[in-house]
């Protein structure tokens, strides 16, 4: 089995970075209000009940000299607010990948790739908000359906290949211009082929200082487990977010593979832009 991740695997993991949800914090505070989006961790905070936010990200990244490597990575994403709590989002997007150490089980091996990747649907409900304690929880669920493109004797397929569903915990805590996020999500197949992988496990957490209204500059550290491969990332994320006058807003971070296990360790950045309708 090879160690790399796999092309469809690498854009999940780009998607995450890109579509972590901006909201605003609960209860009045002194100073700039705290922007709880982030680029790789969930928020805890839905958007408002009738409210449409759209994003758009791109998203480049590469492995290592030793097994060149490179995707880039377009996503676009639709949150709206079914509720007082609850939103759901709808994303997908498009990608080209390069793999110089790309190989299949029959010996081809095809460098690379390109077209539309998986769409993946969620939903998110904030169970508890305490305003006097700054602090948010949620519950997270969403499904992945295969509809990238797939493999071709001569191409990379851009889809991981089979439906999976995932759920998370979601925590958002401020504290004055400090504002914190945490997520405790598992990801399973549920249909399709998924060779040995029995599920993805995946721990985030994150961290933001509004030193102004237009400037948060944050550091993130996830980590990762694929059940049944015995693949194990960690990684961490710094960056910034740039909530703008017109309500939409800006983030731009970089992500370093700092730890791997039987995974290539990879760079990736996103640039993104977020804006309601």
């Amino acid at each position: 089995m090879s160690s790399r991740i796999p092309p469809a695997a690498a854009l999940v993991a780009l998607s995450a970075i890109a579509l972590a949800s901006p909201a605003r914090a609960g209860g009045a505070q002194e100073g700039p209000t705290p922007e709880h989006g982030k680029a790789a961790t969930c928020d805890a905070s839905p958007v408002e009940p009738g409210a449409v936010e759209v994003e758009v990200s791109y998203a480049p990244s590469g492995s290592d000299r030793a097994q060149p490597g490179h995707a880039h990575a377009l996503t676009a994403a639709v949150t709206f607010g079914l509720a007082p709590d609850v939103d759901v989002r709808l994303a997908g997007g498009a990608a080209e990948v390069y793999d110089a150490a790309y190989r299949r089980a029959d010996g081809s091996a095809p460098r690379e790739g390109a077209g539309l990747t998986d769409v993946a649907l969620g939903a998110r409900w904030r169970f508890a908000s305490i305003p006097e304690r700054a602090v948010e929880l949620a519950l997270t669920a969403g499904v992945v359906a295969p509809a990238g493109a797939g493999e071709t004797r001569d191409r990379i397929g851009l889809s991981q290949g089979y439906w999976s569903a995932r759920a998370a915990l979601v925590a958002t805590k401020d504290v004055g211009a400090l504002t914190a996020n945490a997520e405790v999500a598992f990801t399973a197949p549920v249909a399709g082929d998924a060779g040995a992988l029995v599920g993805i496990a995946q721990l985030g957490a994150g961290a933001g200082w509004q030193v102004a209204r237009w400037l948060q500059p944050e550091v993130e550290l996830g980590w990762q487990a694929n059940v049944g491969t015995g693949a194990q990332v960690l990684t961490a994320t710094a960056g910034v977010v740039l909530p703008l006058p017109s309500g939409a807003r800006v983030v731009a971070a970089l992500q370093q593979a700092i730890w791997g296990r039987q995974i290539v360790q990879t760079t990736a950045a996103v640039i993104a832009l977020k804006t309601a309708l």
